[in-house]
């Protein structure tokens, strides 16, 4: 169920009551399942309303609800109720409108043309608020997450993951965030592909600043998705509540770099829960943003090692007809120097100096060695550090 112009009068005020939930203060995925269990959205807001014992002991089963935040939540949904009454609409109707007005549809995930998605899933999101497309099940997906922290070898596997995967017509899920997530994301949108992106605040609470054209770029020519209204600020908590949908959108989750904690791997145990494969890239291992990916690979994900990999998970072999093989590694350095001076970037960042002193060469001939590594896409430079780049 899609809120627009053929939704009907009870659809509209199942939706308005959904979204007057979820704009409660502090109302996240769980408390919203808590009040709908066994109710429709109409029946939990004036079970809420009325302080029903039923509706509040479920409430108070949730972690962190305490009668302070009943008590707010009861006022608010009076208040709702009295502006309603004066304006002669149902409850959330001007939520619904101010929605529609910044071009954001609001969908039942459960009752919507994808809902075979979530069928099974064990957290699916009550209520969805989006930008652009409707998702299409037809389409095949796959979620490509990683450290916000990349390396040079990072960011290029992402981007080729990206647009390997646009090539072949498969579209990528992420979660929008800096590093790996948004550089394939970009990467999947600059080759014409498609791309869903599921983000932790309110659609127009853009969160990492430095995403803003991102963001406005996948509501542009893919989907964006949130589970929390117009005005929801980026909160810490709200972000593992998004991976678990990203685990949910996605049918197989690549791993490019991830430390041995964080975000990433709050996906991979979302997909695992799940019954999603997860894949993870191979790096050095003597860098820490690789640490997860390479246990991943030991307990026995399998590895990605190009896009082809991630297509055969999918069961979809032939889509990578079109896709050059591997992840765009080029020959191994021809010169000695180059080779000695590749190895020594292999154990982490080094400066001109240090990489002078390492290997014993004049920073001329050090110089000239590290330009041809960087023209050929094995090392790059930021900042005065050079590392190696794949």
């Amino acid at each position: 169920m899609t809120a627009g112009a053929s939704a009907s009068s009870k659809e509209r005020a199942e939706l308005g009551a959904l979204a007057a939930l979820c704009s409660l203060p502090h109302m996240g995925p769980a408390r919203v399942r808590a009040l709908l269990t066994g109710r429709d959205a109409p029946e939990a807001i004036d079970q809420l309303r009325a302080g029903r014992a039923a509706a509040l002991a479920e409430l108070r089963s949730c972690r962190g609800v305490d009668e302070t935040l009943i008590a707010t939540w009861r006022r608010q949904i009076a208040s709702a109720f009295e502006h309603a009454a004066i304006d002669g609409h149902p409850v959330g109707a001007d939520l619904l409108a101010a929605h529609a007005r910044e071009g954001i549809w609001l969908s039942v995930p459960g009752r919507s043309d994808a809902a075979e998605i979530w069928e099974s899933d064990p957290e699916p999101p009550a209520l969805l608020f989006g930008q652009g497309s409707v998702i299409d099940p037809q389409v095949r997906r796959v979620g490509v997450v990683g450290t916000r922290r990349c390396t040079a070898y990072g960011r290029t596997v992402a981007q080729q993951l990206g647009s390997g995967l646009a090539a072949a017509g498969v579209a990528v899920v992420s979660g929008l965030a800096t590093g790996i997530d948004g550089i394939a994301q970009r990467a999947a949108l600059d080759a014409g592909g498609s791309v869903i992106g599921i983000v932790g605040s309110g659609l127009d609470q853009v969160y990492p600043a430095s995403n803003r054209t991102l963001w406005a770029d996948v509501a542009r020519h893919g989907t964006l998705l949130s589970e929390y209204p117009l005005g929801r600020r980026a909160a810490q908590w709200q972000f593992p509540a998004r991976n678990r949908i990203v685990a949910a959108l996605c049918e197989v989750l690549v791993v490019v770099e991830s430390g041995s904690a964080g975000g990433s791997m709050y996906t991979v145990d979302a997909a695992a829960e799940r019954d999603r494969p997860v894949m993870a890239v191979p790096g050095p291992i003597t860098s820490a943003a690789s640490a997860g990916t390479n246990r991943l690979l030991a307990e026995g994900c399998a590895p990605v090692c190009e896009v082809a990999d991630v297509l055969a998970a999918l069961g979809e072999p032939g889509r990578g007809d079109a896709v050059p093989n591997g992840l765009g590694l080029p020959a191994a350095p021809a010169e000695p120097l180059d080779q000695r001076v590749l190895d020594e970037l292999s154990a982490g960042p080094r400066t001109l100096d240090e990489m002078a002193l390492l290997t014993g060469t004049s920073l001329g001939e050090l110089a000239s060695s590290l330009g041809r590594l960087q023209l050929s896409g094995w090392a790059s430079e930021a900042g005065g550090w050079w590392e190696k780049a794949r």
